[in-house]
């Protein structure tokens, strides 16, 4: 492969988000510039390159991340990770006693994190394969037939270039009584309890409906009602409880569950951090017009109860009655 070629369709570098794509499809083939131009704003694209996605409203264990470096991924259940936590060294972090007290509680003495988030980290990679796989099978197509579906939230890319979707077989190439299932490979995930919930305002299409930055729909009353009505997220947080009942996946019992959860392992690891730095908002309180600060994210007990707020939005919510806390 010739490295100076890029393998992604979409790439980032810092703030800057980059595509390499070609001139559309026209018929079988490539089209012509007078084929694919639609009018003087509008070019037909298309690409062969790889496209990355990233699921919204779940986290799954990191199977590799930083280790206060900028790019250089490590394999979490390396030893370098091991070290990283049991030196001590994660915990010069510019955070409060209080939750500094939680990741202790979490890390103990450091010399299991690494195995224990390696193991449920492969367990989830592991899960989802399998589930794709089910549903090529399904479908009666091949690997290079099979199509997926995606739906997306407010935000279309992250800071990676990776798509925001949520992801499913594409339910039109399945041929009855094969049918591709009702739920996201998000939700089945969730189900499984192969990865956590990580809900993040303002991407919860489909999981809630409506208008995020509706004045309407922000104030506490409008907002607890869009809760109260949305059907797949209160699904999705009924199922992540069946999971944590049963002891399935990250919530194992003996412990043999999840110890450091995947945006906490982040944001610890990762150069320069200040700490959590997304607010929450407690699902479990219905009618409550707060919001936390970022740091008392592990006072809301129950995952599924955890709807963060990017630190850019909060204005927004506490312009339409919300109180900071």
């Amino acid at each position: 492969m010739d490295a100076s070629k890029p393998t992604k369709a979409l790439e980032t570098n810092g703030v800057i988000r980059k595509g390499h794509f070609k001139l559309g499809l026209w018929g079988q083939g490539r089209g012509t510039p007078a084929q694919v131009v639609h009018d003087g704003d509008t070019v037909g694209l298309n690409t062969a390159l790889n496209f990355s996605s990233r699921f919204l409203g779940i986290d799954a264990p990191e199977i590799s991340f930083t280790i206060r470096t900028k790019d250089t991924f490590v394999g979490v259940g390396h030893d370098k990770w091991t070290t990283f936590w049991t030196s001590g060294e994660w915990k010069n972090l510019p955070i409060g006693p209080g939750l500094m007290h939680h990741l202790e509680a979490c890390i103990g003495d450091g010399t299991r994190v690494a195995a224990n988030h390696e193991k449920l980290a492969k367990q989830a990679e592991g899960v989802l394969t399998e589930l794709i796989k089910a549903d090529i099978a399904a479908s009666g197509k091949t690997n290079d037939e099979f199509e997926f579906f995606l739906s997306f939230g407010y935000e279309f890319l992250d800071q990676y270039g990776r798509m925001l979707c949520y992801l499913n077989a594409d339910r039109a190439q399945f041929t009855a009584p094969a049918a591709a299932s009702e739920l996201s490979y998000n939700e089945r995930l969730l189900a499984t309890g192969a990865a956590v919930p990580y809900f993040i305002f303002p991407n919860l299409q489909p999981f809630m409906a409506g208008q995020p930055f509706d004045a309407a729909s922000v104030a506490p009353a409008g907002f607890w009602q869009s809760v109260h009505g949305a059907g797949k997220l209160n699904a999705a947080r009924q199922s992540v409880a069946a999971a944590r009942q049963s002891g399935r996946g990250v919530f194992a019992p003996n412990g043999e569950g999840l110890m450091l959860l995947p945006y906490e392992l982040r944001f610890i690891a990762r150069l320069g951090s200040k700490g959590p730095d997304r607010f929450v908002i407690d699902l479990g309180k219905p009618g409550s017009n707060k919001i936390l600060k970022p740091e008392k994210y592990f006072s809301i007990a129950r995952l599924e109860d955890r709807l963060f707020v990017a630190k850019e939005f909060v204005p927004l919510f506490t312009l339409n009655g919300w109180q900071v806390h």
